[in-house]
């Protein structure tokens, strides 16, 4: 299946929470500079560290705040997923919707669940090889390790086979001996560590510990261990983080314990960071002297979300095959969805009609998302989706095609004149207002009389210049003697009218809701509901 724009595949993700694959992709010039405020952190840190001690002064606390659905989880796992950060660091990832119930055993279980696992590979890796070479320059319990004996010798094996056997996990090692081995250099939280480490069972720590004080040991003693083997520092990522108690609690006690080697990044809501605020002035204070404070709150502007979805395309189109009047023309049509619709101005959402559009343009074989694959996604993905405000209760893809044509002003205009002659129309068949009158040289788009015999007349004065929309109402108003009352509606922004005339403001929706109200009155679709919304619809422009 070919895809627009030349693509090989949906550069947009699928799912509504964002993967490590999706996440190697960052958009968005706020999202950017909040890249390289973490990037710089991690840099700082690890020149502070980068002889391989640390003290408790090398500890950072990050906060990245932003709006729901704006991107902030994105790039978080886009900063665990970057080449540079993976180079220097070792980062644990931890949602915290998904801890239930939340204490710090939990908690600190899934803390070591955030590692990944070619991670503890790598370290088992790296602890097992330092035993060899410990075994090979000192021997002794260092050599019993391995159940090295004279048949391994006998036979050629050395101990570097036998480190690589361990590795496989061939055969059970001397935990006593690792014991006796690492108790000279290591701490006996660090040496417990590092057997599992070697054991394969790291993340099993968490039922080792009991109290809070055993949990911040455990976390120090994790960061001093890569740091000696790995020589990198640690990041503890933890998301959606909120008011919980036991979760402020535990963060508390760690940003607190000043873990050397270490940084921790809390990712949050405004909402979240208000609540905190409100409920524990502690740990607030404690977030708002953060070391680095990445505030992306209100970073949902246009210019933002369309630099994100940009940035996917040029991600995937590898020959450069989007053309600068394609792009042009997408901005346009997402332009027109991010101002109509608040539903909308967030990435998660915008990402999503994205991904359904290029599906749809994709199954059509069509070279470019057009109108039309916008409309189906709409239709169908959020099918129950109103605009706020309309009387007519108009449904988002039907709003988007009309809303399209109302960029031609006479178009715009003729369309409305129409409108009001059929709501006048509709009007006097379900007995409002009397038959119209013929309006022939009278210089109105619709004339009739109300239940109580007013003469009514209505004309129509849409311009984008409002200065000759100005005049035109003038001179409406000047010879309107001829009726009892004049109602000019027009998309100026005015307030005239004396002498039984109404000067009434139309915005773009109501001007869609009466060109849907049209379109289905000539189509013979007026159901009961349309009827008592369309007589509203008359009653807001002042025809009954």
């Amino acid at each position: 299946m070919a895809y627009p724009y030349g693509l090989e595949s949906n550069p947009y993700p699928s799912s509504p929470t964002p993967t490590l694959l999706d996440a190697r992709i960052l958009g968005g010039k706020r999202h950017k500079e909040a890249k390289d405020a973490i990037l710089s952190c991690i840099l700082d840190l690890q020149s502070k560290v980068c002889g391989g001690t640390a003290t408790d002064k090398d500890f950072r606390l990050l906060t990245v705040i932003q709006d729901v659905g704006s991107g902030k989880t994105h790039l978080a796992l886009h900063i665990k997923g970057l080449k540079e950060v993976s180079e220097s660091t070792v980062v644990s990832y931890v949602d915290l919707t998904q801890i239930s119930p939340r204490n710090m055993h939990s908690l600190y279980a899934a803390m070591l669940g955030g590692f990944a696992d070619d991670y503890m590979e790598t370290l088992r890796r790296a602890v097992i090889n330092y035993l060899r070479q410990k075994a090979e320059r000192d021997g002794g319990s260092a050599k019993k390790i391995f159940n090295y004996g004279f048949f391994d010798s006998l036979s050629g094996r050395s101990l570097a086979d036998k480190a690589e056997q361990l590795i496989k996990k061939e055969f059970v090692p001397n935990y006593t001996a690792i014991g006796e081995t690492l108790g000279k250099e290591f701490s006996p939280i660090e040496v417990t560590m590092l057997k599992l480490v070697v054991e394969g069972k790291f993340r099993s720590d968490a039922g080792n510990v009991s109290t809070l004080e055993d949990i911040l040991a455990s976390l120090a003693s994790l960061a001093a261990i890569n740091l000696r083997f790995l020589n990198k520092i640690t990041i503890f990522q933890l998301d959606e983080f909120d008011s919980d108690r036991e979760a402020t609690e535990f963060v508390k006690a760690v940003v607190n314990a000043h873990i050397p080697a270490a940084a921790l990044m809390l990712i949050l809501t405004p909402s979240s960071y208000d609540d905190i605020r409100k409920t524990n002035a502690s740990i607030f204070d404690r977030l708002e002297k953060a070391n680095y404070k990445i505030d992306l709150a209100g970073s949902n502007t246009l210019e933002e979300i369309l630099d994100i979805i940009l940035e996917y395309i040029r991600f995937h189109d590898t020959s450069n095959k989007l053309t600068a009047e394609e792009e042009r023309d997408l901005v346009a049509k997402i332009k027109v969805i991010y101002d109509e619709f608040q539903d909308f101005r967030n990435v998660r959402s915008m990402l999503n009609i994205m991904y359904h559009a290029t599906e749809n343009a994709a199954k059509r074989s069509i070279a470019a998302i057009d109108e039309q694959a916008i409309d189906d996604t709409i239709r169908n993905v959020y099918p129950g989706l109103r605009i706020r405000g309309s009387v007519m209760d108009v449904p988002i893809s039907d709003f988007i095609r009309i809303r399209r044509n109302c960029n031609d002003v006479q178009v715009l205009e003729s369309d409305v004149r129409d409108a009001v002659r059929n709501l006048v129309n509709y009007a006097h068949e379900v007995g409002v207002v009397a038959k119209p009158h013929n309006v022939e040289g009278n210089g109105v788009d619709v004339m009739f009389s109300d239940m109580y015999g007013t003469k009514v007349a209505v004309t129509v004065v849409i311009n984008n210049d409002h200065a000759k929309s100005f005049e035109q109402i003038s001179n409406k108003l000047k010879t309107a003697h001829f009726v009892d009352k004049l109602v000019i509606l027009t998309n100026a922004n005015t307030s005239s009218g004396s002498n039984g005339s109404a000067v009434i403001t139309i915005d773009r929706r109501k001007m869609i809701d009466l060109i849907y109200f049209s379109n289905k009155y000539k189509n013979n679709e007026m159901l009961e509901d349309d009827s008592q919304r369309a007589l509203m619809l008359a009653r807001s422009i002042r025809i009954c």
